[in-house]
């Protein structure tokens, strides 16, 4: 046999192994460039509350979560009573690898059709009746308006926070309905929690309200105009809040949770059953101030990320506007 075709040989198969191997070790396509670092990312589900007294629950059916168009890993089909998920309560989803960066897309897909056992509808309203009222959209898939950042940390939790006050609409029959494609998606606030903080409080004097609900809305600053009062051609007042809750009726205590980290300005108003329809009427924005700081204004606060802002608010009585 040839030595010198032997020796050749062996260098050629030598060489070809250091390619492979130079290859594997620079990614997966042999480009030289590394692989992207991922960093695991939960994924949950929370809600801001429904103003509307015969209202028991919301429930929706959850198909899939795809971010950056990746889905999440061994995801099935969920049914989530949403307006359970209130007060910080967050439903987690799942979880994803993904890069470091701002999110290019956040979709959400619901199941119009089943829920999670297979009995129609897959989104619907459950009034204190006992009966069940279909939610349907045009489209069943959802593109948030929002990107959130995705930190270089395991910690990165990308909450969805379904505003079902501005998801929600009913007509003059008293039908529930999703509202539009378009404010559908922007209903859903998407943030990372490690960018957020809580605003939380205590009205101490409720009965000046003389209402049967008072809301508090969270508006970025210099957000709010005196329009926000009006109902829009689907009959959302204060559709550019950030967040917003119900004052509890006993306590007074209120909670917003997942605000973004900036400067923020709160709103409280007064809603009365009028016409003793179970559903509550607006009637006016109240003055409000703080109970014990009076150097603090209720209309520039700043949230910092991880932090919590505590407030004790009273009631001076309904604005003129």
């Amino acid at each position: 046999m040839n030595l010198k075709y032997l020796f050749k040989t062996g260098i050629l198969m030598l060489s070809m192994g250091l390619l492979v191997s130079c290859s594997d070790d620079e990614g997966d396509l042999g480009t030289g460039e590394p692989d992207a670092q991922t960093y695991e990312t939960q994924v949950y589900l929370t809600d801001s509350p429904v103003d509307n007294a015969e209202v028991q629950g919301v429930f929706v059916t959850v198909a899939q979560v795809m971010i950056n168009g990746q889905a999440i890993e061994g995801f099935e089909k969920t049914t989530i009573e949403v307006s359970s998920l209130q007060s910080g309560e967050a439903e987690l989803l799942g979880s994803l690898d993904l890069e470091s960066g701002t999110t290019s897309d956040i979709t959400l897909v619901l199941d119009n059709e089943t829920d999670a056992s297979g009995e129609a509808p897959g989104n619907y309203v459950l009034t204190t009746s006992g009966e069940k009222k279909a939610l349907t959209s045009s489209s069943n898939e959802l593109s948030l308006g929002d990107n959130v950042e995705i930190h270089e940390s395991n910690d990165n939790a990308v909450v969805l926070d379904f505003d079902l006050r501005k998801a929600v609409v009913t007509n003059e029959s008293g039908e529930y309905s999703f509202t539009s494609d378009n404010r559908l998606s922007n209903s859903i606030r998407a943030v990372n929690s490690i960018e957020t903080g809580t605003i939380t409080g205590n009205v101490s004097d409720f009965g000046t309200a003389s209402a049967d609900a008072v809301v508090v809305y969270a508006y970025e600053t210099g957000a709010y105009g005196e329009s926000e009062t009006s109902a829009d051609e689907e009959g959302l007042r204060f559709a550019n809040a950030v967040n917003s809750t119900v004052v509890a009726e006993g306590s007074g205590d209120f909670e917003l949770h997942f605000i973004e980290e900036g400067d923020y300005e709160l709103h409280f108003v007064s809603y009365e059953d009028t016409d003793a329809d179970e559903q509550l009427e607006f009637k006016g924005e109240l003055e409000a101030a703080s109970a014990t700081d009076v150097d603090l204004d209720l209309l520039d606060l700043s949230v910092d990320a991880n932090t919590e802002v505590n407030l004790e608010v009273v009631i001076i009585g309904l604005l003129n506007l």
